[in-house]
């Protein structure tokens, strides 16, 4: 008999002893395998979707529709206020009525205060602070979509590559240091994706948090619509 088969034939023994002695080992414990991140043992080779086409989302048009939705203001920065007021004339005025009822009386004055420089600039620095405010809404918005859309992509690699690694972790390959390296880069992706939605959603509330209540709703489908 050759050499070559007779080894293969003590291995194969020795394979099929020691698979016997494990199934009557009760103490036998099996190797600890390491978690993937998200909980789920998926397959590395599944396919993992392309990453999602940048969405046309409008800023201009964002921007306009919440500067339109400020609350009214009066032009020009005037006021116009109705006072009401009690006067009493008893002493030093003329009157013919014996009853003495027209020393009393009770008014409401219109009053508007006159032209002031220093009201308006006070004025037009509030409506810049504004606007730049919601310019920075808006810039903040498209980059949490920016960063949104490229960590899921990420994401999905990297859960792939874990899965991968994992494998080759329970098939004695490589050590489990390549399994630990992804499932650090995976947990480092979700943590930017979840701040990324944070982001996106902070810009929404404060873009419409700044609208009139008629027309807040309709500018929150909008960008809901458009974020999606």
């Amino acid at each position: 008999m050759q050499p070559n088969k007779i080894r293969l034939m003590v291995m194969t023994a020795l394979m099929l002893w020691g698979g016997a002695s494990l199934a009557f080992d009760s103490s036998y414990v099996p190797p600890y395998q390491i978690p993937t991140f998200d909980g789920k043992n998926s397959d590395h080779l599944t396919q993992i979707a392309s990453i999602k086409a940048a969405k046309n989302v409008d800023g201009d048009a964002i921007f306009q529709m919440v500067v339109n939705c400020f609350p009214e203001r009066i032009k020009w920065g005037l006021e116009l206020n109705a006072v009401a007021g009690l006067r009493s004339s008893s002493k030093g005025v003329s009157t013919f009525d014996e009853s003495g009822l027209a020393g009393h009386y009770i008014g409401i004055v219109a009053k508007m205060p006159l032209y002031s420089a220093t009201e308006l600039t006070a004025e037009r620095t509030k409506e810049y602070q504004r606007r730049g405010e919601v310019a920075a809404q808006v810039a903040a918005l498209l980059k949490g979509l920016s960063d949104r859309r490229r960590t899921e992509r990420e994401l999905g690699l990297y859960t792939s590559l874990e899965a991968r690694s994992r494998a080759r972790v329970a098939a004695g390959i490589i050590e489990v240091n390549e399994q630990v390296g992804y499932l650090e880069k995976v947990a480092t992706s979700q943590s930017t994706l979840d701040s990324a939605r944070a982001t996106i959603e902070g810009a929404r509330l404060s873009l419409i948090g700044q609208c009139r209540d008629q027309i807040v709703d309709h500018v929150n489908n909008y960008i809901l619509e458009a974020v999606q």
